[in-house]
């Protein structure tokens, strides 16, 4: 298991410079935006902006903090999401524009590369433990409140990658937030 603290992290320009973005993880290691399997972050978005063209890519998104955004992307009906909504899957290579609803957003973003993995992303609320069940890759981000896994504790925002484990016990003693993240490989 290997844990990303998120406060190692630092923001960088989105691909286009419309906003921030900061890489929590990355497969290979040390992959750059053209040549990435899959790739975590948590995008800052200040003011209304198109979000960058990822050619082969596949993305979701969900709304970490603030009032949310509308989203509007190419061949698809507009779509407004808050921190209560689902996670939206969406191709990345279709131009997308975002307006913010009522001030600055962070989204947490998964994209994959069409050629070489998928993803599914859910929402996870929960007191006490639950068991979940990972095959390939499985990404824990602590959303709100804090977890354990095995030894590991998460606070808002680290992440805990978990590699070719069939379950892992997530517990926490308050009410916390995880987004579960599982990376296929085709």
């Amino acid at each position: 298991m290997q844990i990303f603290r998120y406060a190692d992290r630092r923001p960088m320009p989105w691909k286009n410079g419309k906003g921030t973005t900061t890489e929590i993880a990355v497969s290979p290691a040390g992959a750059g935006f053209d040549d990435f399997d899959w790739r975590l972050s948590i995008a800052r978005m200040e003011s209304d902006a198109p979000f960058s063209a990822f050619p082969g890519i596949v993305r979701t998104l969900a709304i970490v903090d603030g009032a949310g955004l509308k989203l509007e992307v190419t061949g698809e009906a507009p779509v407004t999401f808050d921190q209560s909504s689902a996670p939206y899957r969406f191709a990345a290579d279709q131009s997308a524009e975002a307006r913010l609803l009522d001030g600055p957003v962070s989204n947490l973003n998964i994209m994959t590369r069409r050629a070489s993995c998928t993803h599914l992303m859910r929402r996870l609320r929960f007191q006490g433990s639950v068991e979940v069940s990972a095959a390939g890759t499985l990404l824990v981000l602590c959303h709100t409140g804090g977890i354990r896994i095995g030894e590991a504790s998460l606070g808002p925002l680290d992440c805990a990658l978990i590699e070719d484990t069939e379950k892992a016990a997530l517990h926490s003693s308050a009410a916390s937030s995880v987004f579960l993240i599982d990376i296929f490989r085709d």
